[in-house]
């Protein structure tokens, strides 16, 4: 045997002014004559006897119930810290026996001495949501022997540490310091429970974001994304479908709502063959009844442009902010389109450039078209009927941006289809897949119309196809019912320059127009720039396909899919809360990274050793009050942090 001595982390300048007691001291009786109780603590400081108070222990009253004498009581316990606070102060000693055998973990029958601190941050956020209550009042009503409020915390701590199949994520337990003595077994029924809470859990998060980060859901973001299985055939769920990531696999769709500042707000899960555009409407009223708010402005992107999905939107005293493809317009549109007559062009600075000039870069420009629109809605029959006279504004918007991407992304298949060009072949080229966009085939007599049964054709490049596209390049339209408070106009039907009155509320709805108008100005570029905003929920996607890990799912029944997602959806909450309380310094990979690191070795039964330290977990110290940086941690230490978290 040998020993190892450690150096603890306080160095003092003084024997005396590393001395300190803790005491209990009473206050004076209040005027309903209760006697308050707290702990202070004595201790010197260059050279001078001072004391503060510590913490608050409550009033006598609250204790003779435990206690015959509850004063006496806190004394010895006041004692007892003031000896844990010298001891921590000493050396530790650490004996260690170089031929001692290693204890296998009872479930994984293996011996790992390293022990993860980082889910004490993600611990502090789960309980702040309110999570762990939520659980724990319906957790009650049934009969489980196990914990199911620490069955969805393992999974949150290693959906967001360590992705993989719950198999792992019970194997991997024992590097938390919270206790989790339920078994794989347990797990499964889980996921059999959560999905029966589900609705009920995602309203508590809604209100718990309102009341902690003032969340603004008059302005939502919604998207779909799909999610694969390793399988090979479908079930009643899991349906082939136009997967994401063009795999052949079974999928599930998700359509996710996100706030302005990156939040999600509600999510569900609809089978692998539903069109996109067919999932905003229960989505738009699930949302709807989730909220309760008078109007909300949806934005999506072009899949979701239909006449059902604006009908919903309209009859709702809703708002809509939606994409619109130009080469799937009418002819009329890709014309005013091309005609650059009416844009108003900006630089990169986002200065508008004058008519007159024509050195500058244009960066990005845009016109507006009102119009007045028929738009078809569906009654209680399933009978679409016309409603005629519903106003929008259309905003043709060009960036040079996309322009380039777009021609990068085409860049492949001319360079296929000019490869394939002046070939001989009897197939007719009747698809725009790839390549085929821009190739063509004369298989018919152009006088009579007749098919040639025996012909020598020739594949050819269609360069006025190629022209057309590139004429279209960086364009796209946003369409949007929102308006704003408009000029005054005169008793000559004249503009005055000057907006109307502003009005009681955020916005309200014109009735007559079909349009919702916010109280305050709204300029083509906010419109814009509300549009823009879908960058978030395309990222927020990413985040759950890269670093949750969210497929492939590893579950096969529908209910315990949907616990799978749910915990996908409270991590990425987490994770979201916790890059806003960094004030987005750190993007979501360097967070999860430097929590997954944040570990310390168990050096003996008592004391642990900090084995990484960074920026990200110093700053989650200020903000969070979690002390990831001390050099060596007891137990005792590690339990009181980890308390802390779930106040």
């Amino acid at each position: 045997m040998f020993c190892l001595v450690l150096s603890y982390w306080v160095v003092y300048t003084s024997k005396e002014e590393g001395r300190s007691i803790v005491f209990v001291q009473t206050a004076p009786k209040d005027k309903h004559g209760r006697v308050l109780m707290y702990y202070a603590e004595g201790y010197r400081e260059q050279g001078k006897v001072r004391q503060r108070k510590v913490e608050r222990i409550g009033f006598i009253d609250e204790f003779t119930h435990l206690y015959d004498d509850p004063v006496a009581h806190f004394k010895e316990v006041a004692k007892q810290k003031t000896k844990e606070k010298r001891d921590s102060r000493q050396p530790i000693k650490i004996t260690l026996s170089p031929h001692a055998r290693l204890p296998f973990h009872q479930d994984t029958g293996t011996y790992d001495c390293v022990r993860n601190l980082g889910h004490a941050a993600i611990s502090q956020v789960f309980h702040t949501l309110g999570i762990h209550k939520f659980l724990d009042d319906r957790r009650k009503y049934l009969k489980c022997d196990y914990n199911l409020t620490a069955v969805m915390k393992l999974l949150v701590y290693e959906r967001i540490l360590a992705p993989g199949s719950k198999r792992a994520a019970w194997m991997g337990k024992s590097k938390y310091f919270d206790k989790m003595d339920f078994s794989l077994n347990d797990i499964y029924h889980a996921l059999s429970i959560f999905p029966q809470w589900r609705d009920d859990l995602l309203q508590m998060l809604n209100q718990k974001m309102v009341e902690q980060y003032d969340r603004d859901s008059t302005l939502l973001f919604y998207d779909v994304t799909n999610y694969y299985f390793e399988i090979d055939n479908e079930d009643d769920f899991r349906k082939k479908g136009m997967s994401k990531e063009h795999r052949p696999n079974p999928i599930v769709q998700m359509g996710l709502f996100m706030d302005d500042r990156g939040f999600p707000v509600t999510y569900d899960l609809f089978s692998g063959n539903t069109n996109d555009g067919k999932t905003f409407s229960p989505m738009s009223e699930r949302v709807r009844s989730q909220l309760d708010l008078d109007h909300i402005i949806f934005v999506a992107d072009k899949a979701m442009m239909s006449g059902d999905n604006v009908a919903d939107v309209i009859t709702n005293h809703n708002g809509y902010i939606f994409s619109k493809s130009v080469r799937g317009g009418t002819q009329h549109l890709k014309d005013t389109v091309r005609d650059r007559s009416g844009y108003v062009r900006f630089d990169a600075q986002g200065n508008e450039i004058a008519p007159s000039d024509t050195d500058t870069p244009v960066s990005f420009m845009y016109k507006v078209l009102d119009e007045i629109k028929d738009t078809h809605v569906r009654d209680a029959g399933g009978n679409r009927r016309c409603v005629k006279g519903v106003g929008h504004h259309q905003i043709i918007y060009w960036s040079a941006k996309y322009a380039d991407r777009a021609k990068l992304d085409r860049q492949a298949a001319v360079e296929k289809a000019l490869a394939a060009s002046h070939s001989h072949s009897k197939d007719v080229v009747d698809n725009n897949h790839g390549k085929n966009k821009y190739l063509r085939t004369q298989v018919y007599d152009k006088d009579t119309n007749q098919h040639i049964k025996h012909y020598d054709a020739k594949i050819v490049f269609d360069f006025g196809k190629l022209e057309e596209d590139e004429s279209l390049d960086g364009f796209y339209v946003i369409e949007t019912n929102v308006t704003g408070l408009r000029e005054s106009v005169d008793a000559t039907g004249y503009a005055t320059k000057e907006s109307e009155q502003s009005f009681v509320g955020k916005s309200r709805w014109l009735k007559h127009e079909g349009m919702l108008q916010l109280n305050r100005i709204v300029t083509p570029r906010d419109i814009i720039d509300m549009y823009h905003g879908l960058w978030k929920i395309e990222q927020t996607f990413r985040v759950t396909k890269s670093e949750l890990q969210a497929r492939p799912v590893y579950v096969a029944r529908e209910d315990r899919i949907g616990s799978h997602f749910l915990t996908c959806f409270i991590s990425l909450l987490i994770i979201r809360i916790l890059e806003h309380e960094l004030d987005h310094q750190y993007s979501t990979e360097e967070i999860i990274e430097s929590l997954k690191k944040a570990n310390v070795a168990e050096l003996n039964s008592t004391t642990f050793m900090t084995l990484y330290y960074d920026i990200v977990l110093r700053d989650l110290y200020e903000t969070k009050g979690i002390e990831f940086g001390q050099n060596l941690y007891t137990r005792s230490q590690i339990r009181s942090m980890l308390a802390k978290t779930k106040k």
